[in-house]
């Protein structure tokens, strides 16, 4: 997929690819360079009100609007229609091999830790799930992951925050902990708690900020007659909510960010448009 703006942009700016019907565009930025950058739209990609106010657009290719923000090669931007949405970076580099995750959670995370090791095979996997735990906790933990650098952090926490505004604040400060992290996932909230609502908005505005982090939304993935009586925690029988949800998100990321799936066709598509 090449791109105008204003005229042809040169592939090694700006350049977009789908390996297969079923796989998501993915958009590269100085291709063939050492400062090329890739990311990745469809399920990986995080919605906006509304463009920044000092994003520029790169090009337009069929009905895609694409957008940077000046001194920031990480961030991009896409405009179809009425939406916008920030894709998610991929690393440059790959993941680890064994592929390394860390989890930061409360209640439901603790309970989840076997049936996540479990879906996760050939992972390395740690964790620091409390039970009760608030974001105000966890952030000495963030800061301790961001200096160990797994590549994937997973958090699961707001629930019991009762204050939506703490928790955006402590969200924040943890989000910018993990910035080098590859993929930071946040899990949304799920209950009967007044905070829930206010804290899930927050969620999805933090992590859209963060060009390394998604939203894996556990407040529309479950259901009530999987929860228990408190409508928070998976009921018996239902102890693998949270991995059925987080599993996938981890194992796909796997895949792209080591030039499979989405990204198998990179190389062929630079040769298609060109680039040396």
């Amino acid at each position: 997929m090449l791109f105008r703006n204003d005229g042809c942009v040169p592939p090694e700016h700006l350049l977009g690819f789908r390996c297969a019907p079923d796989e998501p565009v993915v958009i590269e930025t100085g291709a063939g360079t050492r400062e090329a950058e890739r990311f990745i739209g469809e399920r990986w990609a995080t919605p906006m009100e509304a463009l920044p106010t000092n994003a520029f657009p790169l090009g337009d290719g069929g009905d895609m609007q694409v957008f940077g923000v000046p001194g920031d090669a990480k961030t991009l931007y896409v405009a179809r229609g009425d939406t916008v949405e920030r894709w998610l970076r991929l690393p440059r580099l790959g993941a680890s091999d064994p592929p390394t995750a860390f989890v930061i959670g409360d209640s439901i995370a603790d309970g989840a830790e076997p049936w996540i090791i479990a879906a996760l095979p050939g992972w390395s996997i740690g964790f620091d799930a409390v039970i009760g735990r608030g974001t105000n906790s966890a952030i000495a933990q963030a800061e301790a992951q961001a200096a160990v650098r797994p590549d994937v952090v997973v958090i699961e926490l707001g629930t019991n925050d009762a204050d939506p505004s703490a928790f955006r604040a402590n969200g924040a400060t943890m989000l910018d902990a993990l910035e080098h992290i590859p993929l930071v996932v946040w899990q949304t909230t799920h209950g009967p708690l007044d905070n829930v609502p206010g804290v899930n908005i927050h969620i999805h505005g933090l992590v859209s900020q963060y060009p390394n982090a998604v939203v894996a939304d556990w407040d529309t993935f479950v259901s009530d007659d999987e929860l228990s009586s408190d409508g928070v925690h998976p009921a018996p029988g239902h102890e693998d909510l949270m991995a059925t949800l987080i599993a996938p998100i981890l194992t796909k990321w796997l895949e792209v960010a080591n030039g499979g799936g989405a990204s198998s066709c990179a190389s062929q598509a630079e040769t298609a448009a060109g680039v040396n």
